[in-house]
């Protein structure tokens, strides 16, 4: 099954392709290029395994059936249901106070359809956002005034 690898920095996706293989592998692999950007005195190195919820309009075709049978999770009346794994390499972030900001990672998952991967795209976006940050801080001043 073929593996999407995208590249985010400062809240925009800034490369995206496709590897066939094991998603571990690729993992793995991805790790170790995001190891040479990598400023060790500036920065945490964190893999993170995640899962994202994504539906597909039933019913599912055959092929399409055997490359996520494994990622089934339920259905409802018009969609099936997948909980794919998404893994985060964060290489480049910081704490501001006691938020995290990521600033580039690598968001490696499964690539399945189109429709799917423009989510990851915006997923994988917002993980490195700045607005992520600012909405954050006025969550928690909103909740140091009640």
């Amino acid at each position: 099954m073929k593996v999407l690898v995208l590249k985010s920095e400062s809240g925009k996706v800034t490369s995206d392709y496709l590897e066939d293989g094991n998603i571990g592998e690729v993992v793995r692999k991805t790790a170790e290029k995001a190891l040479k950007e990598w400023n060790e005195f500036s920065s945490d190195f964190i893999i993170m395994r995640d899962s994202q919820e994504a539906k597909l309009p039933l019913p599912l075709k055959p092929d399409l059936y055997e490359k996520v049978k494994n990622f089934l999770s339920g259905k409802d009346k018009t969609s099936a249901i997948l909980k794919l794994p998404v893994f985060i390499i964060s290489f480049d972030n910081q704490w501001k106070e006691e938020n995290f900001q990521d600033k580039k990672v690598y968001v490696v998952s499964y690539y399945v359809t189109e429709e799917l991967k423009k989510e990851l795209i915006d997923y994988a976006s917002e993980v490195t956002s700045e607005e992520k940050l600012e909405e954050t801080e006025e969550e928690e001043e909103e909740e140091e005034e009640e």
